[in-house]
């Protein structure tokens, strides 16, 4: 009958299309009872996929601070050797002084490294650039702590009675008073010191930017700064050659905490890398039992295809032989 061959034309419509994908059908109707369990499992699967995605941008994220973070460690021993080897050799002054303006604009550089909109060294204000140009305020802020402190400016021809003791003084103290928190966010940086936290796997969260407020960048300006402005100014030549010491020490200090954030950061990668191996580990066994729950066996739904085929062969021949009878013919 027409009812009977439409039965069939559906069901073989539905067996065609689970050998296509080697899933029901209809998973519901298929299931049953058991629908709410694949619907779980596919929400569960669901979520580590999430996961993985949002790993793959905090990674691209990370890997961007990690050459920016490289990149400063690079600038800090280029500068340090050059005062290392200045120092020894009675190199020019003013030779110093550009190699300690070059860095500060690299400095600012790296640590304005934006990913789309978003700066990554500035913490959860990562809208604003974290840190402002050298030029800008910071110099002006050394400058007066410099002429508060001694009643003339650095370039002033009275800065050449300093002696050594009292620029270490002075570089010891006030300047150093530059760089605590509230002046070095007042003058230096905006960025925030609450670094983002991102989750990696149902259970685990990591630190995933750094601030610029890291005591490594500070020490790195400390160095950078005090060398370009009191390298070539009318200072003596004793407190100049503390000055040059002070910065190598400085700048060593910035590089060694540099290495220790550098760390932290790759203990994170390394942590998400471990995550990440461990939630397609977790998606294999949830694609595992979908598929003992919604899979279908396409042979043995191709063997119900041949039968049903051949039934409905069978259904349109004997309906095309009914229609074919008719009493005229046997009048």
């Amino acid at each position: 009958s027409v009812s009977a061959s439409a039965r069939i034309q559906n069901e073989l419509n539905r067996l065609t299309k689970e050998v296509s994908t080697g899933r029901m059908a209809d998973v519901g109707l298929s299931l049953g009872t058991q629908t709410g369990r694949s619907m779980r499992l596919h929400i569960d699967t669901d979520a580590l996929t999430a996961f993985t995605n949002s790993n793959a941008m905090v990674s691209a994220r990370l890997s961007q601070t990690d050459n920016a973070l490289s990149a400063l460690a690079s600038d800090a021993t280029s500068f340090s050797q050059a005062l290392i080897s200045g120092r020894n050799a009675g190199t020019a002054r003013a030779t110093l002084v550009t190699a300690a303006n070059d860095a500060l604009g690299s400095f600012a550089s790296r640590l304005n490294t934006a990913d789309g909109g978003d700066y990554i060294f500035g913490g959860i204000n990562s809208g604003t650039a974290p840190i402002a140009d050298f030029d800008s305020g910071p110099k002006a802020a050394i400058v007066a702590a410099f002429t508060a402190k001694f009643g003339f400016a650095p370039t002033d021809p009275a800065a050449a009675g300093l002696d050594a003791a009292s620029m270490n003084d002075f570089l010891d103290n006030e300047f150093a008073d530059l760089f605590n928190d509230a002046n070095w966010s007042s003058t230096w940086s905006s960025a925030s010191d609450q670094v983002m936290q991102s989750r990696i796997s149902p259970g685990e969260t990591v630190t995933s930017s750094v601030s610029a407020n890291e005591s490594a960048f500070r020490q790195l300006a400390m160095g950078y700064a005090m060398m370009s402005v009191f390298g070539s100014g009318s200072l003596g030549d004793g407190a100049t050659d503390a000055v040059i010491d002070k910065a190598i020490t400085t700048i060593g200090n910035g590089q060694a905490a540099l290495t220790a954030v550098q760390a932290a950061m790759g203990s994170t990668e390394n942590r998400i890398a471990g995550a990440n191996t461990r939630l397609a580990t977790q998606k294999d066994i949830l694609a595992t039992q979908i598929d003992n729950l919604e899979g279908v066996d396409p042979a043995v739904a191709k063997t119900k295809i041949d039968t049903l085929s051949t039934q409905l062969e069978m259904s349109y021949s004997l309906t095309a032989k009914l229609i074919q009878l008719s009493l005229v013919n046997y009048v």
